[in-house]
């Protein structure tokens, strides 16, 4: 490998050394120059990639913190909702108890059956109502074996 001429000035002390080390591990001081500079220059690299890192980690951060409060809202959401919804909702009669749970044990598997196959096969109400592309996560909602 061709080598650039650079001239460097530093103290009678780091010269010593740096011949006294030469000596030593036999090599020539150019040898233990280049070592450091090179040394030098990847620790600035690691840094420079550390530092990429930790603002990748703070946008991420920043994401799942808004993740988190949307998702506290929907819950609260859905919790004023049903409190609001049992406090209007009248009183059963008795002799309906048993044919209303049973109507409301099917519906409640019906819309549940809905979600999933909704989100199964990669699509939300929210996408479709706001025209929100499919996500790259989404299972594929092809049956096993079909071709396409």
């Amino acid at each position: 490998m061709s080598r650039c001429k650079i001239t460097a000035y530093v103290t009678p002390d780091i010269a010593e050394t740096l011949k006294r080390v030469a000596v030593v591990e036999s090599r020539s001081v150019s040898d233990i120059v280049e070592d450091a500079i090179v040394q030098k220059l990847m620790a600035t690299d690691r840094g420079a990639q550390q530092a990429a890192i930790i603002a990748s980690l703070g946008q991420v951060t920043r994401r799942l913190t808004a993740v988190e409060r949307n998702l506290e809202t929907q819950f609260e959401l859905s919790a004023q909702s049903t409190r609001f919804l049992l406090s209007v909702t009248p009183e059963i009669p008795e002799a309906d108890r048993v044919s209303w749970s049973v109507r409301g044990r099917d519906r409640l598997n019906n819309m549940l059956s809905v979600v999933i196959a909704k989100l199964a096969g990669g699509r939300s109400t929210l996408q479709d109502t706001y025209n929100q592309p499919e996500r790259e996560d989404a299972p594929d909602s092809r049956p096993q074996g079909a071709t396409q």
